[in-house]
């Protein structure tokens, strides 16, 4: 390479080791834009799967509304029958 003293080679040798560098660097890059696009794949899923969730533990909130309604509605039908077979065994 032309140049005045070993400024050509200087500058060849520059321009092989920045091109080495940048191919490592895009190779790292894509790796990690790799590695991201895998972590936002698994985080939607994580997210898929909360909502599920939240959805099932709304379902199973309201059975467990309706068993305690169906057990104040029980004690109290055991209270009057309690009351009712009372006052026939009084009589």
């Amino acid at each position: 390479m032309a140049g005045f003293g070993k400024t050509g080679q200087n500058l060849k040798d520059f321009g092989e080791r920045q091109n080495a560098m940048n191919a490592q660097l895009t190779e790292k890059l894509e790796l990690l834009t790799h590695q991201l696009g895998q972590a936002l794949d698994t985080i939607a899923g994580l997210e898929l799967e909360q909502r599920r969730n939240l959805q099932r533990f709304a379902a199973y909130e309201a059975e467990i509304a309706d068993l305690h309604k169906e057990l104040d509605r029980l004690r109290l039908t055991v209270k009057l029958n309690s009351n009712t077979i009372d006052r026939l065994a009084k009589q």
